[in-house]
């Protein structure tokens, strides 16, 4: 008689805890909707869905009727700059231009030499393409014009390197638009948001023979293939120029290559 009452209260315990076994594997995420889930814990007894005991099970799911909610798009990533700074510390005045390359603009405490990044004009021995990007450089920066600079790197020669802009138009893409620089390869990574419009226009001024690409008269020697060379004949710095007549020194001066 014992035996059968344990059986039968053993059998009436496993009934009654079943369901409660079952409602502990659901999870929130085995519903489609928040309804399938309040059903399911007010039948099965699965008070742990409703987490904060407000009589409302799974509450993040869609209800029905609403469509589910689509995963937030990533946080955009800002591009690299293409346009000008627009704030006015980056302003300068142009007090005068060297080479094809290079100008001093008006800063506080000092004057400042600006190298244009990314590109390379001819230097001024390089006859007659250096002149003539000089004179070009001049016209496009006259004394006194207002420019921005976006400054990339500080030179050997203690120079800020930068790109030139005056009202929205980089002045070192124009000087490679109009064959009187070429693209820097050295250094063109500085100008990573824009090498593909470098690129693009050097290959039209070679595709159309403008400035130093002229068929009739192109410039033979890259300007840094220019400076390497006088460089391992004169020195690091300074390219010191004899003049002689009949094996006589005429004359030495100096002259300080670009870069």
């Amino acid at each position: 008689m014992r035996i059968n009452l344990l059986f039968f209260a053993t059998v009436c315990v496993g009934v009654a805890i079943a369901p409660n076994a079952e409602a502990q594997r659901a999870k929130c995420a085995d519903f489609a909707f928040q309804e399938e889930a309040q059903v399911f814990m007010q039948t099965r007894g699965a008070n742990y869905l409703d987490r904060d005991n407000d009589g409302v099970a799974c509450e993040r799911l869609p209800r029905r009727g609403t469509p589910k909610s689509k995963p937030s798009p990533p946080p955009a990533v800002r591009s690299p700059r293409t346009e000008a700074p627009s704030d006015r510390q980056s302003q300068f005045v142009v007090l005068s231009v060297g080479d094809g390359d290079t100008l001093k603009v008006q800063a506080s405490p000092t004057n400042m030499t600006v190298r244009l990044a990314c590109v390379d004009a001819p230097e001024r021995a390089q006859a007659p393409w250096g002149q003539a990007a000089s004179e070009r450089l001049k016209q496009i920066l006259p004394i006194g014009q207002v420019v921005q600079l976006r400054e990339v790197d500080r030179d050997r020669y203690g120079r800020t390197v930068a790109e030139v802009w005056v009202n929205g138009q980089s002045i070192n893409l124009q000087m490679v638009q109009e064959g009187m620089a070429v693209i820097y390869p050295k250094y063109f990574h500085n100008c990573a948001a824009t090498q593909g419009q470098y690129r693009q226009a050097e290959a039209i001024a070679k595709q159309q023979g403008i400035g130093i690409w002229n068929p009739n008269n192109p410039l033979l020697t890259m300007p840094w293939q220019f400076r390497s060379a006088s460089l391992g004949l004169f020195g690091d710095r300074f390219s010191y120029v004899v003049y002689a007549n009949r094996g006589n020194i005429a004359a030495v001066g100096t002259h300080q290559t670009g870069g």
